[in-house]
């Protein structure tokens, strides 16, 4: 009898054992965890292969040549690097219930979800300004309309983005390297909060308002 109630026990723990080890600290159930993890893969693998066909058709396509559409072509490029490099290790980190990845890729996780989010609202703010002064300035500014400026313009909406991004790599706090349960969360002080939040929403947001007015 004895025996059968120590055989009980030990299933019982092997069991508990086995479901906590499967979700680890992870506040999902394992039934959670396999829904979220298909439905967010397939918004990646959405994201990618839309992206790539409008890359390819701006790319290929005689309709979609003038130069105004690399833009499209910068602003696709972003939402593919999202879907690559930030969506996949967002929903680990989600699901899991701490960062797994290491305090080096967790600074640089965090930079580039900036970058590439912040990088998607200043397109459209210089797509906004462009088609603008395509209407406003209609002979002077469509004939400086060139690849060659367009792409400056592009280059110049990856370095404000990128200047925006970087804070987090030099702020971060690096005290905590003998959690448990490690965490990798975006710089939290007044000062960045309103930094990039005026240059990653405010600012584009003002400027394409009054465009569009």
């Amino acid at each position: 009898m004895d025996f059968l109630n120590f055989s009980g026990v030990v299933d019982e723990w092997n069991t508990t054992y086995t479901n906590s080890s499967a979700t680890g600290n992870s506040k999902y159930s394992l039934l959670s965890i396999t829904g979220l993890t298909v439905v967010v893969g397939f918004l990646i693998l959405f994201t990618i292969v839309g992206n790539v066909l409008v890359v390819i058709a701006v790319l290929t396509s005689r309709a979609l040549k003038p130069p105004q559409n690399l833009f499209l072509v910068s602003l696709a490029s972003a939402d593919i690097l999202v879907a690559t490099l930030v969506m996949p290790f967002s929903l680990a980190n989600e699901l899991m219930g701490y960062w797994f990845f290491g305090k080096v890729w967790c600074d640089i996780y965090l930079a580039l979800d900036v970058l590439f989010c912040t990088s998607s609202i200043v397109h459209l703010c210089a797509i906004s300004l462009d088609r603008y002064w395509s209407i406003t300035q209609a002979i002077e500014y469509n004939q400086k309309r060139t690849p060659k400026r367009l792409n400056g313009m592009i280059v110049v909406v990856w370095l404000i983005s990128a200047v925006i991004s970087f804070p987090p790599l030099i702020s971060m706090d690096r005290s905590s390297g003998g959690e448990i349960s490690p965490q990798c969360r975006l710089n939290d002080e007044t000062w960045y909060i309103l930094y990039s939040s005026i240059g990653s929403f405010f600012a584009p947001c003002v400027i394409m308002i009054l465009v569009y007015i």
